[in-house]
């Protein structure tokens, strides 16, 4: 039986699954609005179900939708990884990366220079939907290294090496109140509305973790789904949000944003690269952590505040 949907169907609806939205969706793969339109359209008209409803500003998917999105990920995850298995074969090996929280890869152009130097003939791959669950990705297959900002997890599943120490950080535009201080703390921050990324948007986290208890409630505070979102907003002056300090460097250096530290004392995380236990020390993963490690001379011990969960086995 050949199937009724193609590679572009299923690559459609893991783009609305993800990003909630027909115009983001397209944004993503490369497309028109009114082109995701007609491929969602002929998708549900080739399965006699509706796949996504529109809700507000965006598209919700139906059960039939949400069943097709899990397979589709799954279904495209691993055609990638054949194809790149194939042409590694062929071309030498391939790494594949994935980065935890953010995705945000100024970094990458001058690490790419450096990997051309370092170690010749091996080639860089990034897996953006690693973000969310980098060590369920690693454990996976899906990546071959998780940058992460952890404290390590208690497995031998997996192989931790520290990159260096970053710093999270109060974001705002430059004319907010809040960039007149020195540092940000629970009390300074007042009824300021407050924009954060999920990931980050634990229970207590940057309440209790980071700026002390509240003396009362904060209720002006607003999840969004990229980062991306975050900065534009705050950038714009709605808000404030709490960020790594490497992920809004650019921002920063142009003036757009200001930083300011979280408490007196600042609030320093590690950045950690992850492998698999099992792969070899001389091979192409850890050729790879080799170049982060001299590619990132900051070696300074900082809080190890964010846990992410060991998958399950």
């Amino acid at each position: 039986m050949i199937p009724r949907l193609s590679t572009q169907h299923l690559a459609l609806i893991a783009a609305l699954a993800e990003t909630g939205g027909v115009g983001a969706a397209a944004q993503r793969l490369g497309l028109t609005q009114p082109a995701a339109s007609h491929r969602l359209r002929e998708a549900e008209r080739r399965l006699g179900a509706p796949l996504a409803l529109r809700r507000g500003g965006g598209v919700v998917l139906t059960e039939a939708g949400t069943r097709l999105a899990a397979f589709a990920d799954r279904y495209l995850q691993e055609l990638a990884r054949l194809e790149r298995d194939v042409e590694a074969a062929r071309a030498g090996p391939v790494v594949r990366i994935g980065q935890a929280t953010y995705n945000r890869y100024h970094w990458l152009p001058p690490f790419l220079d450096h990997v051309a130097r370092a170690a010749p003939g091996l080639t860089i791959d990034l897996v953006g939907s690693a973000s969310q669950h980098p060590l369920r990705a690693l454990a996976e297959g899906r990546v071959d290294v998780s940058l992460i900002y952890a404290r390590p997890a208690v497995s031998r599943r997996f192989r931790w090496r520290r990159l260096g120490t970053d710093p999270l950080v109060a974001v705002m535009a430059p004319g907010h109140r809040l960039a007149a201080l020195p540092h940000v703390t629970s009390e300074s921050l007042g009824d300021d509305r407050v924009y954060l990324y999920p990931v980050a948007a634990d229970p207590g986290f940057e309440w209790e973790a980071l700026l002390g208890a509240p003396t009362a409630p904060f209720r002006r505070v607003t999840t969004m789904p990229t980062p991306e979102a975050v900065i534009d907003l705050v950038r714009a002056g709605f808000g404030v949000s709490f960020l790594s300090r490497w992920a809004v460097e650019p921002e920063c250096a142009a003036g757009a944003l200001v930083a300011r530290p979280i408490g007196p004392g600042g609030l320093p995380l590690d950045w950690w690269a992850v492998t698999r236990a099992e792969e070899p020390k001389d091979g192409p993963a850890e050729t790879v952590v080799d170049c982060f490690l001299s590619h990132a001379p900051r070696r300074r011990t900082g809080l190890e505040t964010l846990g992410f969960d060991d998958p399950a086995p």
